[in-house]
């Protein structure tokens, strides 16, 4: 039998991590559980925004990840320790009593990635991101649409890749056949549920008048789910400017988007990487947990349209 390398076993373990996160939610959203898993818990180990706070269902699913993540990887050769940097738990090292300074992997989690759509059976993700600090790179990231029952995955030995569960059906992620070069037509992914962020969009003009031209299209999505669907080839360009989002809600969109070839630029038109400084993310998180840092960016599959919206961002931002 084969011996699989680092990158192939912890997607392993976390495919199989995140597909028993997506079962669990969605069995779990029945009519008569859902006012106990709407409730907003006290949360022992973080405080969080008043905006953000921990839902029971947010809860449960971390609860299901780490229980089988600690599982799993105690299978993984050579891996003794490990960091977990998750939405609701925090920053915690693994197993307990195990140093921090000594777990080469990070392991970034979103149990519920959209929380509101999961309460309403609208939407919502599971998202699991491992980085190696040895590597300085992320090695596996997994992404479960949880009501469409497909996975995402792509690690650093290994092609972005898609499963749908419903259609019986696997795909490579490749951008779509004819990526878009300007916003004339385009489908946009923006997160629009808060007034605040609709003001916000209504106020780039010159962005909003280049996508109407060709009858393009403002496409409601958040966190990874924005730029994983650019990767699908669902949509044609991802845009965060608003408020940006955290490391766990964004990193594992950042690799598979990045493994599928996107252009992925930060609002001043740099590219954004998935090589982090992780000792100044967890100072910047330890300092104040209310207000991890976040990232805007903009995604798409050609460079020339994701240079197209950071020049009208910022014209008009």
């Amino acid at each position: 039998m084969a011996v699989l390398e680092l990158d192939q076993l912890v997607l392993r373990y976390c495919r199989q991590v995140i597909m028993l996160a997506m079962d669990h939610i969605r069995s779990r959203m029945r009519e008569e559980n859902l006012p106990a898993l709407r409730k907003c818990i006290d949360q022992p180990h973080v405080q969080k925004s008043q905006q953000n706070l921990t839902k029971a269902i947010d809860q449960e699913a971390e609860d299901l990840i780490l229980e089988n993540l600690q599982c799993k990887f105690a299978k993984l050769p050579g891996v003794k320790t490990y960091t977990v940097f998750s939405e609701e738990l925090g920053i915690q090292t693994f197993p307990e009593g195990a140093a921090e300074a000594d777990a080469d992997l990070v392991v970034f989690i979103d149990p519920v990635d959209g929380t509101e759509f999961v309460e309403a059976l609208q939407g919502g993700w599971s998202l699991i991101a491992v980085y190696d600090r040895r590597q300085g790179d992320v090695i596996a990231a997994v992404a479960g649409d949880i009501f469409l029952d497909r996975l995402y995955w792509a690690s650093a030995g290994g092609y972005p890749e898609c499963l749908d569960f419903i259609t019986h059906s696997w795909f490579r992620l490749d951008g779509g056949k004819a990526p878009k070069a300007s916003l004339a037509g385009a489908r946009v992914n923006v997160l629009t549920t808060k007034v605040d962020r609709y003001r916000a969009l209504s106020e780039q003009t010159e962005l909003m008048d280049a996508i109407r031209e060709a009858d393009g299209r403002v496409n409601l999505s958040w966190g990874s789910n924005t730029i994983i669907q650019v990767a699908a080839g669902y949509a044609d360009v991802a845009i965060e400017f608003a408020k940006g989002f955290a490391t766990y809600d964004i990193l594992a969109g950042f690799y598979i988007g990045l493994k599928t070839g996107l252009t992925i630029l930060d609002l001043d038109g740099r590219p954004i990487t998935t090589a982090l400084d992780i000792d100044d993310i967890f100072a910047g998180y330890r300092q104040d947990s209310r207000h991890p840092r976040r990232t805007p960016f903009v995604a798409a599959k050609n460079p020339a349209l994701a240079q197209q919206v950071v020049r009208l961002l910022r014209k008009t931002g």
